[in-house]
């Protein structure tokens, strides 16, 4: 009887797929910050807002001294995606490219990963799916042509969700929840 139970129990742990629930988090919207080209010298401006189920970002992109983007991004944390082959999003936007982002290093010098992603219809919910073996390498905002390696997803710092439009003009992403599948 006891082997049963831990046999359920193991069943269960590892077939549960890790969900960031944004109308869920219980006072851990803290742990997402915003970060936008500014940060750098560029004049996008951004909002960050928590609605009841969900997070909504908005603002307008300027190319003007280098920028372009905006981001909502975890504060650094450890996080060991090994067990997951990718995540899937659940949002709505005005038609924008979107990255989903993995940083294994607290240097934004080093390399870190971008899933792609866009809205294929304006403001509708859509659930799109990225799998890890998809994500390229980036360096300062450059592909560097490698993908994402299997023993980076051990030791992920932080994870976010970026514009990669890089036109000018107004954004918007709305994210119900991220789930990470096995």
């Amino acid at each position: 009887m006891r082997l049963h139970f831990i046999l359920a129990f193991f069943l269960f742990f590892y077939s549960t797929n890790l969900i960031i629930d944004f109308g869920k988090l219980n006072g851990k919207d803290k742990d997402w910050i915003l970060i936008s080209d500014n940060i750098m010298g560029g004049v996008s401006k951004s909002k960050l807002e928590y609605l009841d189920d969900s997070f909504l970002l908005t603002g307008n992109i300027s190319l003007d001294n280098y920028g372009g983007f905006s981001s909502i991004k975890t504060k650094y944390e450890n996080f060991d995606l090994t067990d997951y082959k990718g995540v899937k999003i659940r949002f709505k936007s005005s038609k924008q490219k979107f990255a989903f982002t993995l940083e294994e290093s607290k240097n934004w010098t080093l390399p870190n990963f971008k899933g792609d992603f866009n809205s294929t219809k304006e403001n509708t919910w859509e659930i799109i799916t990225i799998y890890f073996k998809d994500f390229k390498e980036y360096q300062i905002g450059e592909p560097t042509g490698n993908k994402l390696k299997t023993s980076s997803l051990k030791n992920i710092v932080r994870l976010g969700i970026i514009t990669t439009d890089k036109k000018e003009g107004p954004f918007t992403i709305e994210v119900d929840y991220i789930e990470f599948f096995k």
